[in-house]
């Protein structure tokens, strides 16, 4: 009975996935060097186009983690009555170098401004869990009575289940009205902490245009 031999076709499409699972940079090479030469027989459609759309959700996913980041502080900073002035201080600097951040990513890529609905939603979700995390390890650390699940189930308790914080104060950056994060927009409870913790005078919230063009798509 003859055997059936795989035609050049599907013997090259199976070294080039094995190449795909094995040596990315290698194959990566090979497939830019195949776009060049316009071979595009050559070239691995199916790795390639999950590859160009990773490279655009690598963007998001970066935005959503210097805000859940944000998020995080923010939530120290109205849940932990025991931070010392410097903490506070060293929260608030990484708030705003979070901040810069977030605004240049969004500069270099303005098709981010149509996905804050959902980048948001999972900044949150990433914050709340990195802030009830810490806050349940700076209660462990400050009482000897306290077990980490013990603390750990407290400030699940305590924190909310919504976000409290307003997108536009969170990112204190406008793209139609601003060039940089503004460091004197935080939501109002923060500001409340920050003033009379360390003699600040932070407004809060401050007035905008009806239409901010936060979350919309312009």
């Amino acid at each position: 009975m003859a055997t059936l031999v795989p035609s050049p076709a599907i013997q090259q499409d199976r070294q080039t996935n094995d190449l795909y699972e094995r040596d990315f940079y290698s194959w990566s090479m090979q497939q830019a060097d195949a776009l060049k030469r316009r071979d595009f027989n050559a070239v691995d459609w199916e790795n390639v186009i999950e590859e160009i759309a990773d490279l655009g959700k690598a963007q998001q996913h970066n935005w959503e983690a210097f805000c859940a980041r944000v998020i995080e502080h923010m939530l120290k900073i109205d849940y932990y009555r025991e931070a010392t002035e410097k903490v506070l201080k060293h929260w608030t600097r990484e708030i705003r170098d979070f901040r810069q951040e977030m605004a240049e990513l969004i500069d270099k890529n303005p098709g981010l401004k149509g996905q804050y609905a959902e980048m948001f939603a999972e900044a949150w979700k990433r914050g709340r869990g990195y802030a009830r995390r810490r806050l349940a390890e700076y209660d462990e650390d400050n009482d000897p009575q306290t077990t980490w699940k013990k603390a750990f189930r407290e400030r699940d308790r305590m924190l909310p289940a919504e976000c409290p914080y307003r997108l536009e104060d969170v990112t204190a950056y406008n793209p139609r009205l601003d060039r940089e994060p503004d460091y004197d927009v935080w939501p109002p409870s923060v500001a409340r902490v920050l003033n009379a913790r360390l003699d600040a005078d932070l407004a809060g919230r401050r007035a905008r245009t009806a239409d901010s063009g936060i979350g919309r798509d312009r």
